[in-house]
Parts: structure tokens; sequence; C-alpha cells
């Protein structure tokens, strides 16, 4: 109960000091409902109910030890965090944390088969909704999970994608990286099959002494027809061939 006061930032209007069974006059714990154990021999914490009462906090993991109680009402606050995954696996019969900002995803410690009120709507949940939260309703309890934008898979909810709703955090990040894993194949081979043609095209190519054999070749022949073109030009004027011995 001391780690829920300081997670829920409990003001101290409210008192929560000393033993939350056996309050004095100055340290009542206001919302703390307590009933005798079904053996009668003790006084057990049986119900909390803190709604309206402007909180800003997050429920703390350890009201999971609280293992008696029956009745958690957090609804219309400015509650933060995530479920506890450890809510409900207990006695828990009546749950309301609506009109919040709870995020994260719905544990499936919320499928208890004690569950009978399960009022979720208007917070910041996400993620596929467990099928067997639904057997709530199928016992003749309440589900409600209006107003999260977030959640899929339900019967009036949008259905989940394979991302989105089909997988936990840790296969997202397995797909994330696979799908980097992937690409990086991608261009590996892409990267492997140019330097391989770049190969094929200098293996294919001229060798160096032909080329330069050929260019030799090439002027050779270009200086030869510049010779004729010029003994025609001289003969033609008259001069006598420079090749011709009298």
């Amino acid at each position: 109960m001391r780690a829920l006061k300081e997670s829920l930032r409990i003001p101290d209007r409210m008192g929560w000091n000393g033993d939350p069974c056996a309050p004095t006059d100055w340290d009542a714990w206001e919302g703390v409902t307590c009933r005798p154990n079904k053996n009668g021999t003790s006084l057990i914490i049986y119900e909390i109910n803190l709604a309206s009462q402007g909180l800003r906090g997050f429920i703390s993991d350890k009201i999971s030890l609280l293992t008696d109680l029956v009745s958690l009402n957090l609804s219309t606050n400015f509650v933060e965090g995530t479920i506890p995954s450890g809510l409900g696996l207990n006695s828990l019969v009546r749950l309301d944390l609506s009109n919040n900002q709870i995020s994260g995803p719905i544990p499936d410690s919320l499928t208890s088969s004690t569950l009978q009120l399960v009022l979720l709507q208007y917070n910041l949940l996400e993620g596929r909704v467990p099928e067997e939260l639904y057997t709530v309703g199928v016992r003749g309890g309440v589900v409600d999970l209006s107003g999260n934008k977030g959640l899929c898979g339900g019967p009036s909810l949008s259905p989940c994608s394979l991302i989105d709703g089909g997988l936990s955090s840790g296969g997202k990040v397995g797909v994330g990286l696979s799908s980097v894993i992937a690409f990086s194949l991608l261009l590996l081979v892409l990267y492997a099959c140019y330097i391989r043609r770049q190969r094929n095209n200098y293996e294919f190519g001229f060798p160096q002494d032909l080329m330069a054999i050929a260019a030799k070749r090439n002027r050779y022949q270009r200086q030869k027809s510049l010779m004729v073109l010029e003994l025609e030009s001289q003969h033609a004027k008259g001069f006598p061939s420079p090749f011709i011995h009298r």
C-alpha cells in the first residue's frame, strides 16, 4: 500500500498513514475498505475506490501483492503508465480504470476467471485484445474497451494487422531486423553482380598491345595517303616526281 501511495501520488488530505485496516481518526485511509477474511481472524483490504480524485501517477506493480483485493476503481483521474501484468490474477472481481491516460497492451492476467467487470474505456491502450477477455461477457459480466484507438481484434474494434496487433514488441523488433538484413543481402548480391560484369567486360576487351599496333597502323595509312595526294598534286602542276631518276 505504501508503494501504491507513492506511485499514485496520493495527496495528504486522503491520509494513507499507519495501518490501512486499523486507522485512527487522523490517519484514515480514504477510499480503502477492509473486511474480515474468510476465517474471521483478521482484516483484509477488500476494496480501493479512488475515482475522480485528480490522481497523477501510475499503478505500482506491487498492487498484485494485494491478493484479497476484490474491487479496484481508479476511474476519471490522470493515471498514466501501463496496467501491471499481475493485476487480476488473484481475487479481483471488479476493475474500473476508465477515463485515464493508461497506455500499452492489455495484460493476459485480466483474462482471470474471477473478473466480472472490466472497464478500460477512454484510455491510450494499444495492441491485440486477448481473446479470453471476452469470456467475461460470456459469464454474464461486462467488458468495455471503447475509446482506445490503438486496440484491435475485438468485436467492435478494427482487425489487427501482423505488425500492429499480431506481434509482441520483441516480434516487431525481429521483423524490423529481418527486413534490414534482407535489404542488406539484396544490396550485396547486386554489388557482386556489378563487379562480375565489370570483370567480364575487361576480359573480353582488346589487349593493350593489339590496340597500340592498330593505332600505329592507322597512323601509317594516314601518312601514306597524305604522301600520295602530295605527289599527285605536284605531278598535276608539272613538277617532276622525286621518285623518277634520270
